[in-house]
């Protein structure tokens, strides 16, 4: 009697340990690719590297997904349901731009002091310098608009950043698209195709 109960512990123990293998499984791709895209929406215009390794980490976290379906312990759990939730969220989450907007909402203060330490009328400038959760690229200064190129931002024909513009948008036209983020800071991008 005895050997049968302990028979039954060490069956349960190691379904229970192979359950916590299929759940890591299961959750950490999806996870890791949810953060390394939510990384990527976080500069103006997303980062293109990033973005490069995120559309194959979330086929990889796909066909895992799909291979969970497989077995039917996994098609009952709960955690089967994690991976298109992630998805789901995290594709919310990049369509708005929350990534982006906390990161400059955190960074707001330090972009405002580089930008006001700027001296005078300045051409382009390039530079790599980390300003708040930002690396800024390049600098340029004219008719009172500061643009900040950041690294690693927009595809490859464009560059994206921040305007900074004390007067409400003047100055902005040279941009192929400008999105406004408060009354002095605008997202803007520049196409060259």
């Amino acid at each position: 009697m005895r050997a049968t109960v302990r028979q039954d512990t060490k069956t349960g123990g190691d379904r229970t340990r192979w359950s916590r293998w299929g759940l890591a499984a299961l959750t950490v791709p999806v996870i890791t690719t949810a953060i390394v895209t939510l990384m990527a929406a976080t500069p103006p215009g997303w980062s293109f590297p990033l973005l490069l390794a995120a559309i194959p980490a979330w086929l990889l976290s796909g066909l895992v997904w799909l291979g969970a379906l497989l077995f039917r312990t996994h098609r009952r759990s709960r955690w089967v349901l994690v991976p298109p939730l992630a998805a789901l969220v995290t594709f919310a989450l990049a369509a708005l731009d929350v990534p982006m907007k906390a990161a400059f909402l955190v960074s707001e203060p330090a972009l405002t002091r580089y930008v006001e330490s700027v001296p005078g009328e300045r051409r382009w400038e390039s530079t790599h310098e980390q300003v708040g959760l930002f690396t800024v690229d390049q600098v340029l200064r004219r008719d009172s608009v500061t643009e900040l190129v950041m690294a690693d931002s927009g595809g490859f024909l464009e560059d994206c950043g921040f305007a900074y513009s004390p007067r409400e948008g003047a100055g902005l036209l040279d941009f192929s698209s400008v999105d406004r983020l408060t009354d002095t800071w605008y997202v803007v991008c520049i196409d060259y195709d």
